[in-house]
């Protein structure tokens, strides 16, 4: 997992490094060469492309000399500039001057638009490190107006850690900003990396490794976040061996659907057959089971007594319960409506289960009036709100909880004792048994749509049944969830994606992690 830090954490990290021996002249030596490396091995391999880089009079414009000496040395034609005067201390002034020194061109553009205009059409690939995580506010009249030349001038874009004029922290922008092609965050993610739709100006981005230790970044004042990418999920998932049988990977159970929303059933049960558990068994209300039947040919099928309303009947738990006893990890709520009888069942099931339980849509909704009862579980228990359901929950309006969603999860997770998956653009995972947050930066809008987060649960609650804990198999899910979006969407519209889309799709999809 990588991590996600703000700038004063930032900070902390790296006089942590300090602490333990690495000079801060030693991190912006070894930020700049990766940055450089990044962008030779890009752009400039075959050495044509010739670089201009854009620095400020800060950290980031030391970064920014340390990379044009970096690039020259490989061979290719670098040279650099002054943005807002020369650097007059610190490491910045040390790298300004080994530049110069080893030949390097510096142009002095301050204040100076013309020039910084007609300067730019020499060159291929723009390296933007004028300003870093320390920006705040807007870029003064003239780095606004260059924001704009480069951001029309069709040449390639990298920014060195933040796109400068950009709040890495609040991912605040005031008037013209740099908009990159790709961003080389410095040892870590910072939150414009990664929410959504500001993560954009960033366009792809990279990781720099600057040696920074998981420990440097260990903190008691602050809410660690984490975040992934496919080889850190690809190590989570579970094992596949040659000489394993269906019962190796576990019983999912799917207490879902009714009359009305068959497809909510069939949608998180293929979930949970598409990712891999043993056996599915699918609970349904007797009322589903024409449409279903037909539908699920791989799960078990378990219709059970209907009320009259076509949703579970409160005395369907006797004929569930002891099912459930033989699952490793059941699902309820996907499409069974709020009455009297499926608040009721769904009360005795979180009382009674247990194996790993989660709770989805309509589950929530049921025990939106007594929240409470999520402390009467003996077994581990997954919520998996969207913020209009989390409004329900915690009583705080949708508002407030999209302004935090890492306070409003943290806090009912700690409250509740359960592991929280608010989902969003950006869904966040978090668990009471750990330290750390984890948010999501996979999707798109194509999820947007009925039947997705039905699907989210199936994926959860089958690698639950495959022997994952709570917090890894949410944020795996997630991931997966979200990814496969990213991917199918890359060949369709998102506009047009649908969930069902998403279910056939995701054979191929998942090959990448065999």
């Amino acid at each position: 997992m990588i991590h996600m830090v703000n700038s004063s954490q930032m900070y902390s990290a790296e006089s942590k490094a300090v602490e333990r021996g690495i000079s801060f002249t030693e991190l912006m030596e070894k930020a700049g060469t990766a940055c450089a490396e990044i962008i030779y091995e890009r752009f400039c391999h075959n050495k044509n492309n010739k670089v201009l880089v854009l620095c400020g009079k800060g950290k980031n414009g030391g970064d920014g000399f340390v990379i044009a000496r970096v690039l020259a040395k490989l061979g290719v034609k670098t040279d650099a500039t002054l943005m807002c005067g020369c650097p007059s201390e610190g490491d910045q002034l040390i790298n300004f001057n080994l530049f110069k020194e080893s030949g390097g061109n510096i142009f002095d553009c301050t204040d100076n638009t013309d020039f910084f205009n007609n300067l730019i059409k020499d060159y291929d690939i723009i390296v933007d490190a004028i300003f870093g995580t320390g920006f705040r506010g807007s870029l003064n009249s003239f780095l606004s107006a260059c924001a704009d030349t480069v951001n029309s001038s069709g040449k390639t874009v990298v920014s060195i850690d933040v796109p400068s004029g950009v709040n890495c922290d609040t991912c605040e922008m005031s008037g013209s900003v740099f908009k990159a092609d790709l961003t080389v965050a410095i040892s870590a993610y910072k939150p414009v990396h990664i929410i959504k739709p500001y993560c954009e100006i960033c366009g792809e981005t990279v990781i720099a490794d600057i040696s920074i230790t998981d420990n440097d970044y260990s903190s008691n004042d602050n809410i660690q976040i984490i975040t992934s990418e496919e080889a850190d999920i690809k190590s989570i998932l579970p094992e596949r061996k040659s000489d394993s049988n269906k019962g190796i990977f576990g019983k999912a159970m799917c207490i879902c659907g009714s009359y009305k929303m068959p497809g909510a059933a069939y949608m998180s049960v293929s979930g949970a057959l598409r990712l891999g558990a043993g056996l599915v068994t699918a609970c349904f209300p007797q009322s589903a089971y024409a449409p279903l039947s037909s539908k699920l040919t791989e799960a078990i099928l378990m219709p059970v007594t209907a009320n009259e309303a076509g949703t579970f009947s409160a005395s369907a738990y006797n004929e569930i319960k002891e099912e459930l006893g033989k699952s490793k990890s059941a699902l309820i709520g996907c499409g069974i409506g709020v009455n009297t009888d499926t608040k009721k069942l769904t009360e005795e099931i979180i009382r009674n289960s247990a194996v790993q339980l989660v709770l989805d849509a309509d589950a929530l909704n049921c025990i939106a009036d007594n929240p409470a009862i999520l402390k009467e579980a003996s077994c581990k228990i997954i919520i998996t709100p969207h913020p209009g359901e989390m409004s329900r929950l915690c009583k705080k309006s949708v508002e407030e909880i999209i302004s935090d969603t890492v306070k409003t999860a943290t806090e009912f997770s700690k409250e509740y004792g359960c592991t929280v998956v608010l989902k969003g653009a950006n869904t966040v995972v978090c668990s009471p048994d750990r330290d750390y947050v984890y948010i999501n930066k996979t999707g798109n809008t194509g999820l947007s749509k009925g039947g997705s987060g039905d699907l989210l649960a199936g994926i959860l609650v089958s690698l639950l049944a495959q022997g994952m804990e709570s917090f890894e198999a949410s944020a795996a899910a997630v991931y997966l969830h979200g990814d496969c979006a990213d991917k199918l969407c890359e060949k369709y519209s998102e506009r047009s994606v649908l969930v069902t889309d998403l279910i056939n799709y995701l054979p191929e999809y998942m090959k990448r992690y065999d």
